[in-house]
């Protein structure tokens, strides 16, 4: 019997027995070592990606290939010129930008809706605007890859070192989704403000699927913060009606028919065409469901319906999974690289220093 299971004592569990147990295996090290470790771990992140960036740029260089690097932000660019010039967005004319064309998944010049082609008007009217977006692509996307390696510790280099040759794929590509994982990150740190609800729908305009943040809203009963939402989202849509035309969102949806689920996406995988929405939905509902009792597995089942709940899921598009980590922040689990004393943990709930065990 196990003497700490007396009268007054918490009972021993499994869990409690592995933990010793992988504690004597992995006894600590010192603080040296820790820090060679640690830099080696963020070396690694860093390096895998980078090593995907250049084989994407590799094969985009080939001469049969078709693509080029930073493509999507080509098709960014060629969309706000068509805008600029009075032509129509979703179908090209003579003189504009020539964009990637890929029969048999996609027949339009943009598979986003107007806002995005709005967004680049400004951006397409001078000379530096393509290289902004690149430049703000690769800043924020590494810049939150490293906030979370550092902050979340080793479930962030775990998942970025499997998530590398998404990474790499989306630096080489500078798609609207870099964003998208700073967006995540955001809405999980700032849960408590209302304005976070203005992410939401400035990403779902952009890319549809984020609209599933909405039930975690709800099952988590953030009304003001879903409000914010609908405020916003009619903001962006005449916003962007008044930049592209109304008539542009009813092209954009005659565009949808002519699209094929990609290989990567529920619905390509299974051949069923409506497979992907129904992972949407069924995180949407889920979400709402468990959110007030569970509201951190809520909004990690509303993230994973908002990047897999797509019929047009590519690799880059994964990069945002890396959000999953962002409630491991302040929890004591960050890659440490100081000599001295440890910091003390946080309370992820209220950001206050946990004081150690006596």
């Amino acid at each position: 019997m196990d003497p700490r299971r007396g009268r007054g004592r918490t009972s021993v569990t499994s869990t409690d027995r592995l933990r010793e147990t992988f504690a004597g295996w992995n006894p600590p090290v010192s603080p040296r070592i820790r820090v060679v470790l640690n830099v080696m771990l963020v070396g690694l992140v860093v390096a895998t990606a980078l090593l995907w960036v250049n084989a994407n740029f590799d094969v985009y260089n080939k001469p049969d290939n078709a693509m080029e690097p930073f493509i999507d932000a080509t098709t960014y660019l060629a969309a706000g010129e068509r805008l600029n010039a009075g032509h129509d967005l979703y179908r090209l004319q003579p003189g504009d930008r020539p964009v990637l064309e890929w029969p048999g998944l996609y027949s339009a010049p943009l598979l986003s809706p107007p806002p995005i082609a709005v967004l680049w008007r400004p951006l397409a009217a001078v000379g530096w605007g393509y290289v902004a977006w690149v430049a703000a692509t690769w800043v924020v996307l590494w810049a939150t890859i490293l906030f979370l390696v550092f902050r979340a510790g080793l479930w962030a280099v775990f998942l970025a070192a499997i998530l590398c040759h998404a990474i790499g794929e989306q630096l080489a590509v500078g798609n609207a989704n870099a964003f998208m994982p700073a967006v995540y990150v955001l809405l999980w740190r700032f849960r408590d403000r209302a304005w976070i609800g203005g992410l939401i729908a400035v990403a779902a305009s952009i890319k549809l699927a984020p609209i599933a943040m909405a039930g975690w809203l709800i099952g988590t009963r953030r009304w003001r913060a879903l409000a914010a939402t609908v405020v916003t989202g009619v903001v962006v849509f005449v916003v962007a009606g008044l930049g592209a035309g109304f008539h542009s969102y009813v092209e954009y949806l005659g565009t949808l028919g002519g699209n094929t689920p990609t290989p990567l996406s529920l619905s390509g995988q299974t051949d069923i065409p409506w497979a992907s929405y129904a992972l949407l939905a069924g995180g949407v509902l889920i979400a709402i469901a468990i959110g007030r009792r569970y509201p951190t597995a809520s909004w990690a089942i509303a993230l994973l319906a908002s990047v897999l709940g797509t019929p047009a899921l590519y690799a880059s598009g994964l990069v945002s999974l890396l959000a999953l980590t962002a409630p491991l922040v302040g929890t004591g689990r960050e890659l440490r690289f100081g000599l001295g004393r440890t910091a003390p943990a946080e309370d992820p709930a209220t950001g206050v220093a946990i004081a150690p065990a006596r």
